[in-house]
């Protein structure tokens, strides 16, 4: 039989502005306004991003996967790939056996994947190849080398490497965590990006108030497909 429930979220509010002078706008030289904007709508979506990891759920804040209750988590205490390999399995059958459908993602921040393309085999043969090499019995693939996009693949699933990933978690503030999830089941809603500038608000100092702003929310309807491999130790690139 059909049973429902409610599953909500808040609307939160994200905006920013610069104030200009009229001098610097009318005599820039460039298009000064349009530099500023584009800076603005980076800082957004910076600010967006962030907050869809460590976002508090108060105070205008979203909730953030970090704070959002009903995630799975798997304790990988080290920066072994023995232990770290390991762990992202067992995300992946726990995301498996808990939602009955499979992750579609493995999220980190650049510095752990930076790690592991650091990693050497007895040989010295690197375990992560560029895709190009075609490897043999490589222990995950490089796609691309870019900040924040898909870069590579671990045991099928594409990783995503995204900065905004917080690097101060755990009792000693250091730490960063993996993420594996099933991205269908996260739902971000986005209002019109607005840009607006108000040159009547500082009129009476010869400025230009310059403004962007969005409408924003996110939920999970199935938090259990997010888990959250924790307790890893800072990565140490050897000679660094």
């Amino acid at each position: 039989d059909l049973t429902d429930t409610y599953v909500t979220a808040n609307v939160v509010t994200i905006a920013g502005n610069q104030i200009l002078s009229r001098q610097l706008i009318d005599q820039a030289g460039i298009a000064i306004d349009e530099v500023v904007f584009r800076d603005l709508i980076a800082a957004h979506a910076q600010y967006l991003d962030s907050g869809l990891y460590t976002g508090t759920g108060s105070a205008g804040q979203l909730t953030g996967l970090i704070n959002l209750s009903g995630i799975q988590t798997v304790a990988a205490a080290g920066d072994s790939i023995q232990l770290l390999y390991a762990a992202i399995a067992n995300a992946i059958q726990l995301v498996h056996t808990t939602r009955f459908a499979p992750p579609d993602a493995i999220l980190m921040h650049p510095r752990r994947w930076g790690w592991f393309l650091s990693l050497l085999d007895s040989q010295d043969r690197p375990l992560f190849l560029p895709n190009a090499n075609h490897p043999y019995n490589a222990a995950g693939i490089l796609e691309r080398v870019v900040p924040e996009a898909v870069v590579g693949q671990i045991q099928g699933l594409p990783v995503i490497t995204d900065p905004n990933i917080p690097t101060n978690l755990g009792g000693y503030t250091n730490q960063d965590a993996i993420y594996v999830l099933r991205s269908s089941d996260l739902a971000l809603y986005e209002g019109g990006l607005r840009a607006e500038a108000f040159p009547e608000t500082y009129a009476n100092q010869l400025s230009v108030l310059l403004q962007v702003s969005s409408y924003v929310a996110f939920l999970s309807r199935y938090p259990n497909s997010v888990v959250e491999i924790t307790g890893l130790t800072p990565p140490n690139f050897e000679g660094s």
